[in-house]
């Protein structure tokens, strides 16, 4: 992809922005890795940049492949770790499509890999993506916007069987068969298309003793608020088996084996 300046100015703010989790600690798990001059590491989830960015400044002599799904973030990245242009390879895909993303680019091995898992902050703090129940927005969640599955067309198109299924296996919701039920009941009325409208079914789906009301100022209990953002935010991440269908095929990738490093 192409990567544009930002100036100083705006990486700088987006320093300020991003703090990379472990970072030390990361680069010296690394460090054994990437001492031959031409070694490649990539960096499965990319996001704002802050480890590709400190890979690149500490060893000067790898190449750098940066995936992420969100376009969005790819490009502030790009602009973030501009300086290097000519060591970097960003692509805009899901991680668990690694071996695919290095055959395209002609890759036959990598010295390391940096899984850096979980939802990003961007993403949470974008109020229209939908992520969030502090706000009400329409109901995308789509982590990459290309993608045509929006959670709302989850709530009105999937069967009461298969949003169980989904609350249960990838948000580990014991209440998942009555969020299920309720949701199914509700988009009879209307579509459910909004995060505020969301909370407010979970909200009344969720049993709770009378002192444990504690509301926020929309009127719905926090502790069920966060229930309901954490179920409808698990269909798109599908964050463990996509993690251990993307380890697995990094261990083949990685060389020389006996050196190199998985973070995550």
């Amino acid at each position: 992809m192409g990567i544009g300046s930002g100036g100083a100015d705006h990486r700088t703010a987006m320093n300020d922005r991003h703090i990379p989790v472990l970072l030390e600690r990361c680069l010296d798990l690394l460090a054994p890795a990437l001492a031959a001059p031409g070694a490649v590491v990539v960096d499965a989830t990319l996001g704002l940049g802050g480890h590709a960015e400190a890979l690149l400044a500490r060893f000067d002599r790898i190449q750098l492949v940066g995936l992420d799904r969100d376009r969005h973030a790819l490009a502030l990245a790009g602009e973030r770790l501009a300086p290097f242009a000519d060591r970097i390879h960003l692509v805009h895909t899901v991680y668990d499509r690694l071996p695919d993303a290095l055959d395209e680019l002609g890759i036959a091995r990598v010295a390391g890999i940096l899984f850096d898992l979980g939802v990003s902050s961007m993403q949470l703090d974008e109020v229209d993506r939908g992520f969030s129940y502090a706000h009400d927005a329409p109901l995308d969640m789509r982590m990459d916007d290309t993608a045509e599955l929006t959670a709302a067309r989850v709530l009105a198109e999937y069967d009461e069987a298969e949003l169980r299924r989904i609350f249960w296996e990838y948000g580990d919701e014991k209440l998942a068969p009555r969020y299920a039920r309720r949701i199914v009941e509700e988009r009879r009325t209307s579509p459910i298309e909004s995060s505020a409208r969301l909370v407010a079914i979970i909200d009344a789906a969720t049993p709770r003793p009378r002192a444990a009301r504690a509301t926020s100022r929309s009127g719905c209990s926090r502790r069920s608020a966060s229930r309901s953002t954490r179920s409808s935010r698990c269909w798109s991440a599908r964050s463990r088996r996509r993690s251990t269908r993307s380890r697995s095929a990094a261990a083949s990738w990685s060389w020389p084996t006996n050196r190199s490093r998985t973070a995550s």
